[in-house]
């Protein structure tokens, strides 16, 4: 079975499941599986610090990464707030030197690693939560899924087809100019039709909103496609796993997605001025 045909059977099976669990009027199973998603990225990323001999903190890794994230889960239980968690997290991973077997002399490349991970996936990937709670939560999200999931699909095609000129050779070499131009166009008509026959996103945006935001979300998603790209590479890694068979690991999935989440979020709060 090659590549492609994976990568398509998994996306058949996988939209739809996300779909439902995101227009789900019961939210907790959708925050449920954004926060195993983001463990299982983390996890992931550790993994591959660990194949380049270095040895995170892979189990405070994991608390460390609830304990930002359960306040988005259970506000009414897990009342911290942000800065709480993350200096929580902080004073736990630093504290951890005292219990480690490992050597005091890459202690510190150990604690920080595991804390850019925690900080990264746990702060980046909160805004799923954010945009699930705004009003017409879902649709919004659906509006980031299709931005996101058409550029790289117009830029695996045409970057496949007419790639020519490389946008970073050195950090991730089948990326082209022209797949990011396909990418673009692809997003931009994604986001038009849902504009066009889609009642709530009418209400909501103008054509000048849908311009721009294709070409926010497809900016920011490729800067974070190649922030990813740039981890691997340091360390010394193609993929970060193979959870999705043809689409690689959940980090390679979600990338593009925890820069674009902050990104459409703040656009929907500064200035289109919806708040929860």
């Amino acid at each position: 079975m090659g590549a492609l045909t994976k990568r398509i059977l998994v996306a058949v099976v996988a939209i739809p499941i996300l779909l439902f669990l995101t227009f789900w009027n019961v939210v907790l199973p959708f925050k449920l599986v954004v926060v195993a998603s983001l463990i299982l990225a983390l996890l992931e990323y550790l993994q591959l610090a660990y194949e380049d001999r270095i040895k995170p903190q892979r189990t405070e890794g994991i608390v460390s990464l609830l304990f930002i994230l359960l306040p988005l889960i259970y506000k009414s239980v897990f009342a911290w707030t942000e800065e709480t968690g993350l200096l929580a997290v902080l004073f736990f991973l630093n504290l951890s030197f005292l219990w480690s077997q490992r050597t005091i002399k890459r202690m510190i490349v150990t604690v920080s690693v595991t804390f850019f991970g925690v900080a990264y996936f746990g702060f980046f990937g909160r805004y799923f939560f954010h945009l699930r709670e705004l009003p017409n939560g879902a649709w919004l999200l659906l509006w980031l899924y299709i931005s996101t999931w058409a550029y790289d699909t117009g830029g695996y095609f045409a970057g496949g087809l007419w790639g020519k000129h490389k946008l970073a050779p050195e950090v991730s070499p089948k990326k082209s100019w022209e797949g990011c131009v396909g990418g673009f166009v692809l997003s931009l008509i994604g986001l038009y039709l849902l504009w066009q026959f889609v009642p709530p996103y009418s209400q909501i945006f103008n054509f000048i909103d849908v311009a721009i935001l294709a070409a926010l979300l497809s900016f920011f998603g490729q800067i974070g496609d190649l922030v990813e790209s740039v981890m691997k590479r340091s360390l010394s890694a193609k993929d970060s796993g193979s959870f999705f068979p043809g689409h690689g690991g959940v980090f390679d999935r979600i990338d593009s997605l925890l820069f674009n989440a902050p990104v459409f979020y703040f656009y929907l709060v500064l200035f289109k001025h919806i708040q929860v």
